[in-house]
């Protein structure tokens, strides 16, 4: 993984916990080495990376027009994609996120078939990220990426993430706000017990 240019916070918009009301809502936007700075400041429930590789992105900051020239390519299988067994938004049933666990081992295995080879897995708290850091995967423009998302229409991912309409992805070992798991990376099987954080188990 590249480090990222740009990083955002959300200071509390979901769980209404944050230390100015002013800033329910916002989105902010900073270059990646004043995350530390920013996150003792809002105390955020989400930490987002950009995943977008700008020209120049200061302007990018100033104007807040996010037109990349390189995109890590990564797909989202969320447990919302396909039909739950459970429906409650804050507390996702274990079955659900190994059916999204397995999808994302199938997927990361198709994509190999398709000739990538730099790959990862990460838990993003309601599902799974499969990020490929070829660097032929951040050169794929739009079209690109459609024609590859018709080629994986079986696997249950977020199209508009893989096409590139967003560009901003949880950070590794931050807290899913919504509901308290910590995004991690999986290396060779995921514990979903390493993604609890410290105040739920007391």
């Amino acid at each position: 993984m590249k480090l990222p240019q740009l990083c955002a916070i959300d200071a509390g918009t979901e769980s209404g916990i944050i230390k100015n009301r002013k800033w329910k809502g916002l989105l902010f936007y900073f270059p990646f080495k004043e995350l530390l700075e920013k996150i003792k400041k809002y105390n955020p429930e989400d930490v987002y990376y950009d995943r977008n590789t700008y020209k120049n992105f200061q302007e990018v900051l100033r104007k807040l027009k996010f037109k990349w020239s390189k995109q890590e390519l990564t797909f989202d299988i969320d447990v919302d994609n396909f039909r739950r067994k459970c429906l409650n938004d804050k507390k996702i049933c274990d079955d659900c996120i190994g059916k999204a666990y397995e999808k994302a081992k199938m997927l990361k295995k198709e994509l190999k078939k398709l000739g990538f080879k730099k790959m990862g897995i990460t838990y993003s708290g309601r599902g799974f990220h499969v990020h490929v850091f070829d660097e032929k995967a951040y050169l794929m423009n739009v079209r690109d990426r459609e024609k590859l998302n018709r080629k994986l229409e079986n696997y249950p991912i977020d199209e508009w993430v893989s096409r590139g309409n967003i560009g901003l992805m949880r950070m590794p070992f931050t807290l899913h706000g919504l509901v308290s798991r910590i995004c991690l990376p999986v290396e060779k099987s995921f514990d979903k017990r390493k993604a609890i954080p410290k105040f739920l188990k007391t």
